[in-house]
């Protein structure tokens, strides 16, 4: 089954994300799979490409952002990636577009702290740049691009698919990397009570809930 997060919000619970959604949607399906989004990422990488996992966040009104962070410490099982971001909504500064610091992405992983993601004091001296879009634009990124994301302000959601592949040569992982974040997901603390995290890495900063 598709996997769904939520988040605590000013007006209520309220979906975070939703992944693992291929197989339950044959439009999206063939979107993602076939044709010039694979086609691109695999020219980006030099080599063909294959889908290693999908999501929607859907960022509603005082959704949560998401702190400074490199996607590839939450993928290990793959060496390299890269993501393309699909706007359904307008993406702007209000409602918690992307940002990135150019040209970083070549220096590897930068100064991580204990949650995956890099170091606020560190990411706070960077110049972000905000990346607007408009609906239906796309945009590819590199598992070592820094990025992050500031909450929703305003009173629309920013809905965003975001879809991640990796080299064909390293295999077809999806599988592997969901029953893998399934698993992780299902474990529960010294308390008793769920883990709730919507991310293998602790980089959102709204807070997440149980669906009501």
């Amino acid at each position: 089954k598709w996997m769904h997060h939520f988040e605590q919000t000013p007006s209520g619970v309220r979906p975070a994300r939703t992944e693992y959604i291929l197989a339950f949607h044959a439009g999206i399906r063939q979107l993602l799979t076939q044709g010039k989004i694979p086609d691109c990422a695999g020219a980006l990488m030099g080599e063909p490409a294959i889908l290693y996992k999908e999501k929607i966040n859907y960022k509603y009104p005082g959704g949560g952002g998401y702190a400074a962070h490199q996607d590839a410490p939450a993928y290990e099982f793959i060496r390299n990636h890269i993501t393309c971001s699909i706007a359904v909504d307008a993406a702007t500064p209000e409602n918690g577009c992307l940002f990135f610091t150019p040209e970083l992405h070549q220096r590897g992983l930068l100064h991580l702290d204990k949650n995956g993601c890099i170091d606020r004091e560190y990411a706070d001296t960077l110049d972000w740049e905000p990346v607007p879009m408009q609906p239906g634009d796309a945009l590819f990124f590199s598992s070592y691009a820094p990025h992050k994301s500031p909450p929703n302000e305003t009173q629309q959601p920013r809905r965003t698919l975001y879809l991640t592949y990796n080299a064909l040569a390293e295999g077809d992982l999806r599988e592997e990397y969901y029953a893998d974040k399934r698993r992780s997901f299902a474990q529960v603390d010294t308390t008793g009570g769920e883990k709730l995290k919507i991310s293998k890495i602790g980089h959102f900063d709204g807070k997440p809930a149980q669906q009501t």
